[in-house]
């Protein structure tokens, strides 16, 4: 999820009553709630570095308690008064809660990082959900109206937002479940190796679908409420030797390969030699956007891509991913 879901999150833990256990708590939810993505900090290296370890490490089993460790005793050292396992339970409820909200998305999280760096989507809500920021915010606002009243509800109030976040997300679950189904229905003769319903932003009933039939990939939009759309199908290009040694010697292409899992491949020739490329199909485009235009906008961007560029001679002359 984005930064600002996270740090409400932050606010609303605190605001249940984790942040009434001492001095700092407050200050712990918050930091530890977007605490995971300082490994931000390996955007100096590229695009390309930052994939590589993006949501691995500090998003792991191992490192994100760790970082919360490493928080609450800084926290400790810095705030006179402050009782260092309060701040350590807090800073752990933050980064456990931080993960937990990843797993939500398409982009996913390499939550058994760093035993497992499998990417782990459950494609259940979009990464900028507005219904989220509602919820959220609307308990924030509520107990501190209720708190202004000095109502003893107040604390609940935001236990209450919690509860409706997670009803929220069990609902986009059970509707994705059924898009899958749906899916199964449109697509039982294809020999489908992989099927994925990616969420829309805004409409909690249209997800977008993505197969992967061995030879070729087929997308398309399925809207539980009037159901799935002809779906287009696009022929996967074989991989000839040029591009399997390109899979093999591009740094650029094993990080992007490991991360994409709708992988579609494209090869250009020119007089200054051959651009190898992957665009991820999941980030291609989006359902459910306002205007047509902005969905032609989108389909250009082409999501997720991963560039190699080699000579005449064969070699890699540089190898970029975009996003």
């Amino acid at each position: 999820m984005d930064n600002l879901t996270h740090t409400l999150t932050g606010l609303v833990l605190a605001r249940a009553g984790l942040g009434r256990g001492g001095r700092g708590t407050l200050l712990a939810l918050l930091l530890s709630s977007n605490l995971p993505d300082a490994d931000v900090i390996t955007w100096a290296q590229g695009t390309a570095a930052y994939l590589e370890h993006h949501r691995g490490l500090s998003h792991g089993i191992v490192g994100a308690p760790l970082l919360a460790l490493i928080l609450a005793v800084v926290l400790r050292l810095c705030l006179r008064g402050s009782r260092f396992l309060t701040l350590l339970l807090c800073s752990l409820a933050g980064v456990a809660g931080h993960v937990f909200m990843d797993l939500w998305t398409t982009y996913g999280t390499r939550v058994l990082s760093p035993f497992d760096a499998t990417w782990y989507a459950w494609d259940i809500v979009f990464i900028l959900d507005p219904f989220v920021w509602a919820l959220l915010g609307g308990a924030l606002v509520a107990e501190w109206v209720l708190r202004r009243r000095q109502s003893p509800v107040s604390a609940p109030a935001a236990a209450v937002g919690l509860g409706l976040l997670l009803t929220y997300v069990g609902a986009r679950a059970t509707l994705h479940a059924r898009a899958l189904d749906e899916a199964r229905h449109v697509l039982p003769h294809l020999g489908v190796v992989q099927t994925a319903a990616l969420p829309s932003p805004l409409d909690p009933f249209r997800w977008k679908l993505l197969a992967d039939a061995g030879t070729s990939f087929y997308s398309g939009e399925i809207d539980l409420r009037k159901g799935p759309r002809p779906l287009q199908r696009r022929d996967k290009r074989p991989e000839d030797e040029m591009v399997a040694r390109v899979r093999q010697t591009s740094e650029v292409a094993a990080v992007f390969l490991a991360f994409s899992r709708f992988p579609f491949l494209e090869v250009s020739e020119s007089p200054d030699g051959v651009t190898v490329s992957w665009r991820d199909l999941r980030f291609e485009d989006v359902p459910g956007l306002v205007t047509r235009e902005r969905a032609q906008q989108a389909m250009k961007r082409k999501g997720f891509e991963a560039r190699v560029v080699l000579g005449p001679d064969g070699r890699i002359r540089s190898e970029t991913i975009r996003f």
